[in-house]
């Protein structure tokens, strides 16, 4: 039994060493880091977050032109200034770049439409290669569409690729009346004519000055480009008077307009819009719009702006709040609990309106502001939540559409 021994241990022996063709498995990454150069949404994020990036802010006569990157292509859009993606399992760096652009200026003047002196800006670049009709939403003016910054980034993308604009407003905004009793002053889509509505009407007279002038001319292709109910007249502008293309922001058209229009047409919607006419009902009726102009052979694109968090230079923005400030109001936010632990904004704006007005001073640098810089915060946190506003996070997109549609 002792000869015996040595030969039994030897299989105990071998069953007892690690099978060397067995690996060590790769590590799990579930996080890397983002470096955003020339702009803001530097970080770390988990593996799988939605990732937001943004330009640094522009002066009038510049532009946002595009973001380089080794990695570009995985963002929504490489050529708007705010964009965003699927963060990946490895660490990425992008950065925006600026360009400088020949400023926009327009040109005023009031021109008769059909029943009165319409207000009318207006710019031709030469040698343009078609021009857009520029729509306000409900309420809206002529004189508020150009001084307002989201709509002067869509002027300034338009022109510098070189369309012409012409910018005017609903009837009733120049009286001031109520006309249909419908409780609202905006663009009339109805009655379905272009002398009985004086809409129609007047858009009709205001281009034809302009043919008349020398201007432009009828070989040039016609656009329309509008907000919310300047949106959904848009839809009937273009159809009514055989547009190239027609583009509504935060409004779904109709029904009516998606199963007879042979124009091709592009919805921008806002994820969160909170508008009592559009909210996810008026999101979900503008994809089956544009579903439906699809499915009969008619170009149509449907993007949606998400919402995407505050950053502590976001209310520079526009120039008129510096980057200290800014920095500051963010701060103010965030202590007082109107941002989460990822920086998106809590809620609606409204909450923020209610409680500054209940209580000014318990917001001291909000409260340092002017009447306009406060409108610029409000503005800037409506964008960010992507509620029912203008904004230019799809300029490119809108360009692209306007030039080509869906070739």
């Amino acid at each position: 039994m002792k000869k015996l021994l040595p030969l039994l241990c030897v299989p105990l022996f071998l069953a007892c060493q690690k099978d060397s063709s067995t690996s060590t498995p790769p590590a799990t990454i579930d996080s890397a880091v983002v470096t955003v150069n020339n702009g803001y949404g530097s970080g770390k994020y988990k593996v799988g977050d939605t990732v937001h990036i943004f330009s640094m802010a522009y002066i009038s006569n510049q532009l946002f032109d595009t973001w380089s990157s080794t990695d570009a292509s995985l963002l929504n859009g490489k050529n708007e200034w705010h964009t965003w993606f699927i963060m990946p399992a490895k660490s990425l760096s992008f950065t925006g770049s600026i360009k400088n652009i020949t400023p926009v200026t327009l040109t005023y003047e009031p021109i008769m439409g059909r029943d009165r002196l319409k207000p009318v800006y207006y710019f031709f670049p030469a040698g343009h290669k078609g021009f857009v009709l520029l729509l306000h939403g409900t309420g809206g003016t002529a004189q508020h569409f150009v001084n307002s910054y989201e709509y002067q980034q869509l002027i300034k993308d338009l022109v510098t690729d070189n369309f012409g604009v012409i910018i005017t407003e609903a009837e009733e905004s120049t009286t001031g009346v109520d006309a249909n009793g419908d409780g609202k002053i905006r663009w009339n889509n109805i009655p379905w004519d272009s002398t009985t509505n004086v809409d129609f009407a007047n858009i009709k007279i205001i281009t034809d000055v302009f043919y008349t002038r020398g201007v432009t001319n009828r070989s040039k292709f016609r656009y329309s480009a509008g907000m919310s109910n300047g949106g959904n007249f848009s839809a009937s502008l273009s159809l009514m008077y055989s547009y190239k293309a027609g583009i509504s922001y935060c409004a779904p058209s109709g029904n009516p307009v998606a199963t007879t229009s042979t124009i091709p047409f592009q919805f921008c919607m806002a994820r969160f819009d909170n508008n009592e006419n559009v909210g996810p009902t008026g999101n979900a009726n503008a994809l089956t719009n544009s579903q439906t102009l699809t499915s009969r052979g008619i170009c149509s694109k449907y993007w949606m702006q998400e919402h995407s968090p505050l950053y502590p230079e976001r209310f520079a923005r526009k120039g008129d709040i510096t980057l200290a400030k800014s920095a500051s109001l963010f701060t103010e936010l965030k202590s007082k609990g109107y941002l989460n632990n990822k920086n998106y904004f809590i809620g609606f704006s409204d909450a923020l309106t209610t409680a500054y007005q209940a209580n000014p001073t318990s917001f001291p640098e909000l409260n340092s502001l002017t009447g306009l810089q406060k409108l610029t915060v409000i503005e800037q946190i409506d964008l960010a939540v992507a509620d029912h506003q203008m904004y230019s996070d799809y300029n490119r997109a809108t360009l692209k559409f306007l030039n080509t549609q869906c070739q």
